[in-house]
């Protein structure tokens, strides 16, 4: 198995590749459906402001945050942004007054207790090193800040399946994978308690990928390695 570097810097090519083959078919539905979930778990605390200090981890073309136009201090991180930024069809739908940085979740470049929200969607599998995200993120969150955390999990199948995928890199734009207890663990380490869960359920994504014209799907649903979708809003409390 390659070391945690090299395998992160695979993981990148790869998520290059893939973002190069969508240059032209950007839809902004997927960012503008989530700003409107995380405006919705946010207010049920406090409001959106343009005081509201906001980060994205991994935000890939345009980023949910540039949706959650209420805030006017919004910043963004990624560390393939040196690309997006040079594509018409993924700047294009970008809030101007987004601000973006090309960097890792490991090292944010940003000063302590900065961010009132922190986002991160399906990137935590993509990392580097996943525990230092999270350190970095409570370097850089508010106390009583909150995060709103989407990651697709595994059962414990799926996971052991996915680690025989990693032996032979199969699925070359995934280091790491999760099973909803790590995720609990995770945030209770971290000093975050858990205020919202919502999971679409092992069985609706074994549907969908079963009835899918994509035989890469279908053999995923036929072998059970099912993921399923849960997302998280948390509050640093410590």
């Amino acid at each position: 198995m390659k070391d945690k570097k090299t395998r992160w810097q695979l993981a990148q090519k790869y998520e290059f590749n893939w973002w190069k083959k969508r240059e032209n078919v950007i839809n902004p539905d997927y960012y503008i459906e989530s700003a409107s979930e995380i405006r919705s778990y946010y207010s049920d605390y406090k409001e959106l402001s343009p005081e509201t200090c906001i980060l994205e981890i991994g935000s890939g073309a345009a980023g949910i945050l540039t949706f959650l136009s209420e805030s006017k201090q919004r910043f963004a991180i990624d560390p393939l942004e040196y690309f997006y930024a040079t594509v018409p069809s993924f700047t294009g739908i970008r809030d101007n007054s987004v601000q973006y940085f090309t960097a890792k979740g490991e090292e944010l470049p940003f000063e302590n207790n900065k961010f009132d929200v922190v986002i991160i969607d399906n990137v935590l599998d993509h990392c580097e090193n996943p525990y230092k995200v999270m350190d970095e993120v409570k370097r850089t969150l508010k106390t009583n800040g909150f995060v709103y955390f989407r990651q697709n999990t595994y059962s414990r199948y799926g996971k052991f399946a996915r680690f025989v995928m990693e032996l032979f890199l199969v699925d070359k734009g995934h280091p790491f994978t999760f099973r909803k207890n790590e995720l609990y663990k995770l945030f209770n380490l971290k000093g975050f308690v858990i205020k919202k869960v919502e999971q679409d359920g092992y069985f609706k994504t074994w549907k969908r990928e079963i009835t899918s014209f994509s035989l890469k799907d279908k053999i995923k649903a036929l072998l059970f390695i099912t993921r399923d979708k849960v997302t998280f809003f948390i509050q640093n409390v410590s």
